[in-house]
């Protein structure tokens, strides 16, 4: 978990140097230097321990608001930032899929709420209030980066997944929004090419992946 936690921290990081200015038409990348970084404003969904924070934190980050719907993880995440030297996180007890969070976002992170989410009896439904709230959380350029239990979310369009900003398809556990009539909100940025694969039945996966996508 630890090293996981590790190697977000450094994929964030990389896709961070490229920022997004958007235009009506499309989003052309834009290298920032590492000054830049203090002015994202970051949100970890669900961020448990809160270590993913303080990772980032490390990264240059400084405007870090972690939120969980569980009071516990919340004072664990709190008192863990204290120990450590890391005042300058905000913690909040929050429910993404009711969310009363009242800002955008440049970086969005979620370690585990889609899977979560998921397994519940309501998955469809409780899925698509977990799209609308991300999407409308990000703001327009903004990066949202997910870590789930396999790389069922890469899928759609794993016969090209090196070429950047993939328009991507929904797959029915995950239910990334798809209008026939307008564009996504969210398309194929880049993943973590590093953590190990395994082949089965001559298809090639991964128990975990972290992929990112970009608000159009």
């Amino acid at each position: 978990m630890i090293v996981r936690t590790f190697i977000c921290a450094n994929f964030i990081l990389s896709l961070s140097h490229i920022t997004t200015h958007v235009s009506e038409a499309k989003s052309q990348p834009v290298e920032k230097d590492d000054k830049f970084l203090s002015s994202w404003i970051v949100l970890d969904i669900g961020m448990a321990s809160g270590l993913l924070l303080q990772e980032v934190s490390k990264q240059g980050f400084s405007d870090l608001t972690g939120t969980d719907y569980s009071e516990g993880a919340i004072d664990l995440a709190r008192s863990l930032a204290d120990r450590d030297g890391f005042s300058n996180i905000k913690f909040l007890v929050d429910d993404i899929l009711e969310t009363k969070l009242d800002r955008q976002f440049q970086l969005i992170m979620d370690k585990g709420t889609l899977d979560a989410i998921g397994l519940h009896p309501d998955g469809p439904i409780k899925r698509m209030m977990y799209w609308d709230s991300v999407s409308k959380l990000l703001a327009p350029g903004g990066i949202l980066v997910s870590t789930l239990q396999g790389d069922y979310i890469l899928q759609p369009y794993k016969r090209r997944i090196g070429a950047r900003g993939g328009k991507f398809q929904s797959k029915e556990r995950y239910d990334i929004p798809r209008n026939t009539e307008r564009p996504s909100p969210f398309r194929y940025l880049n993943q973590v090419r590093t953590y190990p694969t395994f082949m089965f039945g001559g298809s090639v996966g991964s128990l975990v992946a972290t992929v990112a996508f970009l608000r159009n």
